[in-house]
């Protein structure tokens, strides 16, 4: 069976955009590694916390929302939700290895606007965590290995956005686009010959 990618293949890839991919597939093993940390969660602590949270409130009042009752809504919610968003970002992380590997420039764009809204949803998720220590706040409990993605996460997007935009890599998908685009043009060509013949 032919290739269908052939002009991807026929040009060698750099080591940048490979170590790149790497990085992406090794950050949909982290989306799986962190969908199991969910169902090792203290759900007990985070209980705890959350009631402590809402009743601490100015202007809570146990007479028209009971605290507990809310929670056991909101942790249900909660570690479904958090399933969910990492099953979504696992597929994105694979989708964009695949397609970032065959050097679609689409995908470059692409992954570098999710990279940098993942980027900036870790900084901003590590302030607020390190500003609630700062001022004595409880936090949010959670695994350990959920405290090691925090700090992973951003390191690895920071490492691959980089490694897709550096000069070898940006060649690349220059290349293949403009061999890409030129498979296009041999097609139409072919076609509009074998037009010309059969009419």
């Amino acid at each position: 069976m032919s290739d269908p990618h052939p002009h991807s293949q026929a040009l060698e890839r750099p080591r940048t955009l490979t170590y790149a991919v790497y990085g992406m597939w090794l950050g949909g093993v982290l989306e799986i590694a962190s969908l199991l940390s969910l169902f090792t969660l203290d759900t007990a602590e985070l209980e705890s916390t959350m009631i402590s949270e809402i009743e601490g409130q100015p202007t809570y009042d146990s007479s028209t929302l009971d605290a507990q009752q809310l929670v056991d809504v909101l942790i249900p919610i909660i570690v479904v939700g958090g399933a969910v968003l990492a099953l979504l970002s696992m597929g994105l992380w694979i989708w964009m290895a695949v397609m970032n590997g065959r050097g679609r420039n689409w995908a470059r764009v692409t992954a570098t606007v999710f990279g940098a809204l993942a980027l900036a949803g870790s900084l901003s998720s590590l302030g607020s965590a390190a500003g609630s220590a700062a001022l004595g706040g409880p936090g949010v409990p959670g695994s350990p290995l959920s405290m090691v993605f925090a700090v992973v996460d951003p390191l690895l997007a920071i490492t691959i956005l980089v490694l897709l935009w550096l000069r070898p890599s940006s060649a690349y998908f220059a290349a293949v686009s403009a061999a890409r685009q030129q498979q296009r043009h041999q097609q139409q060509g072919h076609q509009q010959q074998t037009g010309y013949y059969a009419g």
